[in-house]
């Protein structure tokens, strides 16, 4: 969860925010006035300690999504080729959580934020296993089970047995991972497995090490490109101005809609971007715009916005961070909709915009806001956060609430593994991905790529809209990939 946060000497028409917001709004502009030439906590006497971990600014930022903004759980579905042990399943979760530290702390909320090992770490059951003969249903409790926030740890697994064949289910707290985070604890946890399984029993992964490296890493790499070749991350804000059918914004039981494209689509997809210079993630977001302007319907030439997420980590040495982490920013892609354009028309402008912020990187000077919110009051924070939420509520429940329009986002999560992931001598055979829920007026869309199959994966929260109304989006996105990417004979 991502929100954008102004210098100080912005100017803000107050006038505009509801009283209760813009005193806290206030409060909040003061707060990095105060704190920002203050040192943060100094970490060097303690972090050589494995109990204690530094928070940075994604970690804040995700941690305030609580605050009825949305859930916090990044999720992935794995069936397998047959059974997997149990026994050695739990010891390699358990072993996880020595190779990634930050999966076994907890979130300490001080004024200066970070994260903080379980003392009785041995104690926790971070796996579980159910028989069922339902698996799909199963899955659907897994997957609408909160992951609770505060003295809970990061991370859950839950393996799923029906008949000769299991199915893995891993639920990770946005708060420490984002999506590329996610896919890096799979791979983890998949090699920790197939080695005890090997015989290895007395495996011991080397832990990673959680600090601010990578963000020195990331601002020397982008320094050492021209102002003239960047962009500032923070001078882009998405409008919610599609509509689209809410019943309301209220929050409650989360539901999920998953849909996947047909089996081998993946080939055609790749020849037909191929040839048009064009990625996946090209035709995967044309095809958003394609649908959302035939549910939305705007007027013809105005710009419309969607925005897309970054893994920053392609910006690091070996496009890879020291450990699990959160490290994504996003741009927002803005096009208008044209009368009668097929979807090779609507692909070429997407071309070109996706390949001009390609050409580019985000500027160091919004790449050190982290800095910033780092040294701000996390008290503070969590006022302005609760503060908003308390407002969004009030709205919600007011008879003249309506809210009929959407802010959709793209989070195109690629391959979740190059190769077939293997746990032992079980192979994964099928896996995707599902996006932490967004309230209303947000929507989070995921793609995911496993075995030659894109699953599109949606969250929402069940009084807000209809279960066909979520399905009706994925649908017509499915169908704009499939009958736009027809190859003519």
């Amino acid at each position: 969860m991502k929100f954008k946060l102004k210098p100080c000497n912005n100017k803000i028409n107050m006038s505009k925010l509801p009283p209760t917001t813009g005193s806290y709004f206030r409060k909040l502009k003061k707060s990095l006035a105060k704190y920002s030439g203050i040192n943060k906590l100094n970490f060097s006497n303690t972090v050589n300690s494995s109990e204690i971990i530094p928070a940075n600014a994604y970690d804040i930022c995700n941690y305030v999504a609580k605050y009825k903004t949305a859930n916090f759980q990044i999720q992935a579905i794995m069936k397998l080729d047959g059974r997997l042990d149990f026994d050695k399943l739990v010891k390699a979760v358990r072993l996880s959580v020595d190779a990634e530290p930050v999966m076994g702390c907890g979130f300490i909320k001080k004024c200066s934020p970070y994260w903080k090992r379980f003392d009785d770490i041995d104690n926790i059951n971070f796996c579980s296993i159910v028989e069922t003969d339902n698996t799909e249903e199963a899955v659907q409790h897994f997957l609408e089970s909160p992951l609770h926030m505060d003295n809970a740890p990061m991370f859950m697994v839950k393996l799923i047995r029906s008949g000769t064949h299991d199915t893995l289910g891993v639920k990770i707290n946005h708060v420490c991972s984002d999506g590329a985070g996610a896919k890096e604890y799979i791979q983890l946890l998949s090699d920790i497995y197939s080695r005890i399984d090997d015989g290895d029993m007395e495996y011991t992964p080397n832990p990673s090490v959680r600090n601010r490296e990578d963000h020195k890493n990331l601002l020397c790499a982008l320094g050492k490109e021209s102002l003239d070749t960047s962009w500032n991350l923070h001078e882009q804000v998405a409008l919610p101005t599609w509509r689209f059918h809410w019943k309301n914004k209220r929050m409650g039981d989360t539901r999920f809609v998953v849909c996947k494209l047909p089996y081998g689509h993946i080939d055609i997809l790749k020849n037909y971007a191929k040839s048009r210079n064009a990625t996946i993630n090209d035709l995967i977001l044309t095809a958003i715009f394609r649908a959302m302007f035939k549910i939305s319907k705007p007027p013809y030439g105005v710009p419309m916005d969607i925005p897309i997420t970054i893994d920053l980590r392609k910006y690091l040495p070996d496009h890879k961070a020291q450990a699990i982490r959160n490290l994504s920013g996003g741009v927002v892609i803005k096009i208008g909709r044209k009368p009668h354009e097929p979807f090779e028309g609507t692909l070429s402008r997407i071309v070109s915009l996706t390949k001009y912020f390609k050409n580019k990187h985000p500027s160091v000077a919004s790449t050190r806001m982290a800095d910033y919110i780092e040294k701000m009051s996390f008290r503070q924070i969590c006022s302005y956060f609760k503060a908003l939420s308390h407002v969004n509520e009030l709205e919600s429940l007011s008879p003249f609430s309506f809210v009929d329009v959407c802010s959709p986002v793209l989070s195109n999560m690629g391959l979740i593994s190059k190769s077939l992931i293997r746990f032992g001598k079980n192979v994964v055979t099928d896996a995707y991905i599902i996006p932490p829920v967004v309230r209303a007026p947000g929507i989070l869309l995921v793609a995911s790529t496993y075995n030659g199959i894109i699953t599109l994966a949606v969250g929402y929260y069940k009084p807000s809209v209809r279960k066909s109304t979520m399905e009706g989006l994925l649908n017509k996105i499915k169908d704009e990939l499939v009958e736009g990417c027809r190859q003519q004979p």
